[in-house]
């Protein structure tokens, strides 16, 4: 039965039948509920932990009907999450997925229960099979597992599931050609899978030389790497990721290292990690001289608006992660994602040819647009609300080298409202003050179903027929 709630916005929003269909098949909205109060509880909810850190009445009122609007319009959604438990379940996370704090080394057994729980809780996992002894057997309880969930009636929502492997463990072989007879077999799968790929490995690929495994063993690694291409032309499986390299990516290594990622990979989580993801659809801010240009007023409140709600739905969720390490890394890091959908839609509004040149440069100008607008927020955010906890790492958190973070992962990048001086100063005021409230901000899932329902194109791929 879903609860009644006493809204204090009045929703207008009015999804196409199809849109619809994905609501109510997807378990997205209760038989009982309609859309409009999907919109009604989800605001209220998102703003309800607002007066703990002293918002006035008026600004919380100004800021659900903002909102309410920016969801109504379609220029903004939330994550299925969101759109599924906010106002709806007391006990459930808004959170779309995580890396389990599991140990896949011992008994397997001890494990079901903890995956149960966030697939339950509508979370996808991610997991590293680098420490086990036979990565194919496990990775295949795990399927298990993930197929007796899906098929069993306890989510609402179908998760998403990523393991990974180094391509230097002595059986990254058998792993890669996991999946390839599946579906000779009769085989399910609910698991993506990826090698992780070294620069070493790379390197070797490159060469035509040999690359050593962890237990000496020396492969050569060109046909490793056609190995991985013949079984993923075959059934899409195996990925490549580049652990490494997303790790110096990380801004807190200091606290904990990336292990796996979210099932599509867009983001890196170290254990108990998890995501929280809102999306602004684009499409819906082409603007001005015959649609030719882009809202940036308007863009800028959508994001600032996202990355309040963002780390509104995490202070909701915190409390609510039933294992105590997700609780922790979370207050920590205060991870959030601010993405985009619509991109394609934009680009035909807009009249610009998908792959070509000044496509590439406008992606780049709006997505360092909300990349730096979110961070802006993020900082004003921890003046009343305080930092995330890492932050204060003397050793391990890269906001507080010098140069830190911002400046050399964006000091060089020129874009349209964004400049190099302007990621510099920012990198110096988080530096000097210690004010951040999310350790990241941004994020780019493919958005799935959330793109659907609002019709938008989904995440920054293009139409496809």
């Amino acid at each position: 039965m879903t609860p009644e709630v006493n809204p204090t916005y009045r929703s207008d929003f009015k999804p196409s039948v199809f849109a619809e269909g994905v609501l109510r098949d997807g378990k997205i909205i209760s038989l009982q509920e309609t859309p409009q109060h999907m919109i009604e509880r989800m605001v209220t909810t998102l703003f309800s932990v607002e007066g703990k850190f002293g918002t006035s009445s008026s600004e919380i009122q100004k800021m659900i009907d903002q909102f309410g609007i920016f969801l109504d319009e379609k220029k903004c959604v939330m994550s299925t999450p969101v759109m599924t438990n906010a106002g709806r379940y007391e006990n459930k996370p808004l959170s779309a997925c995580t890396v389990p704090p599991i140990d896949l080394k011992g008994d397997l057994s001890k494990t079901e229960d903890i995956i149960n729980h966030f697939h339950s809780d509508g979370m996808g996992t991610g997991f590293s099979l680098n420490e086990t002894d036979e990565p194919v057997r496990v990775l295949r309880f795990l399927n298990n597992i993930a197929l007796q969930g899906a098929n069993g009636g306890g989510e609402d929502r179908p998760v998403g599931n990523m393991a990974i492997l180094s391509v230097h463990h002595p059986q990254i072989l058998n792993f890669v050609f996991a999946k390839t007879d599946a579906d000779q077999k009769g085989e399910e799968w609910k698991f993506n899978i990826s090698v992780d790929a070294s620069a070493e490995f790379m390197d070797a690929v490159m060469q035509k030389t040999p690359y050593i495994l962890w237990d000496g063993t020396r492969l050569n690694a060109a046909e490793v790497m056609e190995s991985i291409a013949k079984s993923a032309h075959v059934c899409g499986d195996p990925g490549l990721i580049f652990m490494d390299r997303m790790n110096k990516d990380n801004p807190t290594p200091g606290l904990a290292p990336y292990t796996s990622t979210a099932p599509c990979a867009e983001v890196g989580l170290a254990p108990g990690e998890s995501c929280q993801f809102g999306y602004i659809n684009v499409g819906k801010f082409v603007s001005g001289d015959g649609g030719r240009s882009i809202n940036y007023s308007e863009l800028e409140l959508a994001t600032r608006l996202m990355t309040r709600v963002l780390d509104n739905a995490l202070e909701i969720s915190i409390d609510r992660y039933f294992h105590p390490t997700s609780q922790h890394i979370m207050r920590a890091k205060r991870k959030i994602g601010v993405g985009i959908c619509g991109l394609a839609d934009m680009f035909i509004d807009m009249g610009i040819p998908y792959d070509g040149d000044q496509a590439r440069q406008t992606a780049l100008d709006i997505v360092a647009f909300i990349n730096y607008v979110s961070k802006l927020e993020s900082h004003e955010l921890a003046k009343t609300r305080g930092s995330f906890e890492a932050m204060t790492l003397s050793i391990g958190s890269r906001y507080n080298d010098e140069p830190g973070f911002l400046e050399q992962k964006y000091g060089r990048l020129e874009t349209l409202h964004v400049t190099p001086d302007m990621w510099q100063r920012l990198g110096k005021l988080i530096r000097e003050t210690g004010l951040l409230r999310n350790a990241s901000t941004i994020a780019l899932p493919p958005t799935g179903r959330s793109g659907l329902v609002i019709d938008a194109s989904t995440g920054i791929e293009p139409v496809l027929p």
